[in-house]
């Protein structure tokens, strides 16, 4: 009962709340719960619950959207806007029903993989399974173990996120002008700075495979927005 009551708390707090940024540049604005609390409330649900290397090792698939995997994002389309997992799709926990109809039209087995999460111990991805384990899907995975993806790879962002980071500072590189990253290393960029790569939509597979070697680069702050260049000007 007593744990009962922590999880209900939990899940009451950040339906109200939300949580900050996962993003290169900042960490949640509140506390988050117990971690022992959110993997217990996993095993009560009979979800497996999964760390950033087992995702990282599912990127390949992720990014060629291979159709095995699919990765959701509970939090906020505020806080998603800034930086979330390549391709992640956002499902607000706190709008699943408003939304829940764009995800069904993506015509999803109901056997497919899906992540739900960040790397954080996050009541708001249990949410989200709760209510997808009801429509039917039954490969569940919480991504509510650290570390938090963003720790350990870059993140893709939305115009609005990508002119929020610039217009604090953020180098933004055009790859449209530099497709083979020359003009950018030839700069010398300090490491410490936020990153963002733009290219074409079309070019989304490229403008990862860029973002990967620019975060591996030491580039640890790197971000990437499929879409036009004058779309974040």
């Amino acid at each position: 009962m007593k744990k009962l009551l922590l999880i209900t708390l939990a899940l009451s707090l950040f339906a109200v709340t939300g949580i900050g940024n996962a993003q290169v540049a900042s960490g949640p604005t509140i506390a988050l719960p117990p971690a022992e609390v959110i993997l217990n409330a996993c095993k009560d649900m009979g979800v497996e619950a999964v760390g950033g290397d087992y995702v990282i090792s599912r990127m390949d698939d992720l990014i060629n959207k291979s159709g095995k995997v699919f990765v959701i994002d509970a939090r906020p389309a505020r806080t998603y806007d800034d930086g979330f997992i390549p391709t992640a799709f956002n499902m607000y926990d706190a709008k699943f029903n408003l939304i829940y109809p764009q995800l069904e039209k993506l015509n999803l087995p109901k056997d497919t993989e899906i992540l739900i999460g960040v790397g954080r111990p996050c009541p708001m991805s249990l949410g989200d399974i709760k209510r997808l384990k009801a429509k039917g899907y039954t490969n569940l995975k919480a991504f509510v173990k650290g570390p938090v993806f963003f720790e350990k790879y870059f993140s893709e962002v939305t115009a609005k996120g990508a002119k929020k980071h610039i217009s604090n500072g953020a180098v933004a590189v055009n790859l449209a002008d530099d497709a083979d990253l020359s003009k950018f290393f030839a700069v010398k960029t300090g490491k410490d700075k936020v990153v963002v790569l733009v290219g074409p939509t079309a070019n989304a597979k490229t403008n990862y495979r860029l973002a990967d070697k620019v975060y591996k680069a030491g580039y640890k702050n790197t971000a990437v927005f499929n879409g036009n260049i004058k779309d974040i000007k």
